[in-house]
Parts: C-alpha cells; sequence; structure tokens
C-alpha cells in the first residue's frame, strides 16, 4: 500500500509528487501520457504582472520569489537545466500606459519590478515601437519539455509511474477509506487532472470556467532574443523560432486548433512587427480555470480519503510550487486551508444542490 496514489503528472501533479517524495511518503502516479495537458503547451512563464491594469498579480510577491527559489533549487536536485531568467519586455500601446508605468516604478513594491528600457537597445530589430518600452523584472522561464520528461524519468526509476487513462469504474473507495484501483491500493488519492475533472465523477460538480488555448511556433527573423508583450507573447526559442500566444476561449473544450485563432495571433503579431513569419506549428490545450480565478484545493465532501488539487489555470507553473506545499501541509498536518482555496466554498452551493 501507498501513501499517495496521484492523478495526471502535468504541472500540478508533478510538483506535488516531488514534494510527497521529499517529505518521505510513498507515492504512485497514474498519468495518460499528458493526453491534452494544458502544460504542453504552456509557455512556462514565471513573472508577478497583470498587464490589463499594469497591477500584481494575485498573490504575485510570495508566489513570484516562492517559485523562482524552487526551480533553482530543483535543478541542482534533478541535475538538469530547465529554468532560465528572462529579459521581459512590456511595449506600451498608449501614452496612458506609458504613464501609468513611469508613476508606478517609484512605488513599492513596484519599484523592484518595473523598469524603464533604452529603446537605442533594440533599434536593429523589427519591432513596432510607438509607445515605448519597460522591462519587467523578476522574469523567468521554465521549460516545461524538459522538466516534465525529468520528473517522468524519475518516478519511473522509483517504480512510481503507470502511463495509462484512469478508469474511474475502476476505483474503489472501501468502508475503512483506503481506495484501490486495479493492483494498486493507497490511503489516499489526490486527482491533479487539469481540466479533465470535467469527467471524474466525484469533482464533475464542481462549476466549469475552462480556458482553451492556442500557440504558434514561428520562424521570423530581426526580432530580439527577448520575450515581449502586447496583448500576446513573443517567447525566443533557438534558430529564430518563437512561440507566438496566447488565444482565450471560453466556450470550448476541444483541443483542436482553429484557423480563427490563428488569424487572431497572427493579428496581434502585427502590432509588434511587420517582419514577415513562416507558421510551422500550432498547438491547442484547455487551461483548468476556475470561475474565480483561485486555484482548488481540498477533499471530496463524502470521502476523506480523495482529493483534489487543480484550478492553477494559466499561472499554473508560478503557483504550483508554493501550492504543492499549502496541500500536503493541509493533508498531513492538518493545516487548514483558506478560504479563498479551499474547495468547500463551492461544496455547498454545487455539490448540496
Amino acid at each position: 500500500m501507498v501513501d499517495y496514489l496521484i492523478v495526471g503528472q502535468g504541472i500540478a501533479g508533478s510538483i506535488l509528487a516531488l514534494e510527497l517524495i521529499e517529505r518521505g511518503f510513498s507515492v504512485k502516479v497514474i498519468d495518460n501520457h499528458h493526453y491534452k495537458s494544458s502544460s504542453l503547451i504552456a509557455g512556462g512563464l514565471v513573472h508577478p504582472m497583470s498587464f490589463r491594469r499594469t497591477i500584481l498579480s494575485w498573490n504575485a510577491e510570495v508566489l513570484s520569489k516562492h517559485s523562482i527559489s524552487y526551480y533553482q533549487k530543483k535543478e541542482k536536485e534533478l541535475k538538469a537545466n530547465f529554468f532560465e531568467s528572462l529579459t521581459f519586455l512590456r511595449l506600451f500601446g498608449s501614452i496612458e500606459e506609458q504613464n501609468t508605468w513611469f508613476t508606478k516604478q517609484s512605488i513599492a513594491p513596484y519599484n523592484n519590478i518595473l523598469e524603464s528600457f533604452d529603446d537605442s537597445k533594440i533599434e536593429k530589430y523589427a519591432i513596432k515601437n510607438n509607445f515605448g518600452i519597460g522591462k519587467v523584472n523578476w522574469s523567468y522561464r521554465l521549460h516545461l519539455d524538459v522538466f516534465l520528461p525529468v520528473v517522468k524519468n524519475k518516478l519511473e526509476e522509483l517504480g512510481a509511474l503507470f502511463l495509462e487513462k484512469l478508469d474511474y469504474s475502476k476505483l474503489e473507495v472501501l468502508e475503512n477509506g483506503i481506495v484501490n484501483y486495479k493492483n494498486i491500493t493507497a490511503k489516499n488519492i489526490v486527482f491533479c487532472e487539469g481540466h479533465q475533472y470535467i469527467h471524474n465523477p466525484y469533482f464533475s460538480y464542481l462549476p466549469q470556467n475552462l480556458t482553451k488555448g492556442e500557440i504558434l511556433i514561428l520562424n521570423v527573423k530581426k526580432l530580439p532574443p527577448y520575450l515581449i508583450s502586447k496583448n500576446c507573447f513573443l517567447l525566443p526559442l533557438e534558430n529564430e523560432k518563437y512561440i507566438l500566444g496566447a488565444t482565450y476561449n471560453w466556450s470550448s473544450t476541444d483541443c483542436e486548433t482553429t484557423d480563427e485563432a490563428k488569424t487572431a495571433l497572427l493579428e496581434k503579431y502585427s502590432k509588434i512587427s511587420d517582419e514577415p513569419v513562416t507558421v510551422l506549428e500550432q498547438r491547442a490545450g484547455v487551461r483548468p480555470t476556475t470561475i474565480d480565478r483561485k486555484p482548488i484545493l481540498g477533499t471530496h465532501p463524502k470521502h476523506n480519503s480523495i482529493h483534489f488539487f487543480n484550478g492553477l489555470g494559466s499561472k499554473g507553473v508560478q503557483l504550483a510550487p508554493y501550492y504543492a506545499e499549502v496541500m500536503v501541509d493541509y493533508l498531513e498536518n492538518k493545516i487548514e486551508l483558506k478560504k479563498e482555496i479551499n474547495i468547500q466554498r463551492f461544496t455547498q452551493k454545487y455539490y448540496n444542490a
């Protein structure tokens, strides 16, 4: 018997598994080859800003610093390179945005995060710079295409990974609370399935507000090797390749790419540069966003051994390290979850109803 059976090895399940293993608990993970996982299309960005109103994103100071420290530590422990700092530039879309930026540069905590940027450094690049440029500190990228396989390898070395689709009909909760799935028995099961929770009979009662996202992989010359933001993001890869993202579609939960998203992304790109592009690839995934934009952690209303760690949304890379620790403290040390992230905030209205 193991202490924890984890369903899903995306960013949430991977980091929760690492946290449990580090604390000495036995773990088994079931994953369906990241099928339709939003982790496969995520840019992996860590930064503290929400640009719609030029404000810090929710709990940004705590979450940004914690995630940066976490991934830097994991690089050493896992002996792999998957986390890098970025030069992150914000192209201002108006004089008003420029003024707001410059005003906040002198106000804590923004004075440690927002900087001016010398426009002359990008004059040789094909960038439309109509209202000036700002620079965002505390900006990093997690290479999910490296990190997730490294975690997968670690789990396989421990004999803790099963690559298959979970069959809910084979999952049993015995009278003593023990969870049984095929040949696995566990004291607890934690679902980290991303948007697939909508098919989970234990948690399908939760309100749905999923967000489909699409990105493009571009080949383009004469762009700087910096992360650029202006109603979209351009993330540099290697050999003049960039990720252009991302769309937000609240009316679809399939993972099929669309011409509409491609057109919308290229239109956004045209606000940044006129340099011709070649679209090499298009990808789609579904983010596990929630109706209040907060994570969902906790336990099933009737089954004390069935738990939920999900709803990390578009900031999953930034949220996962901190809230994985919160989740384990809740499970093992009985530390109460804050109301804003506790699954109980939905229980009375949606489950009891």
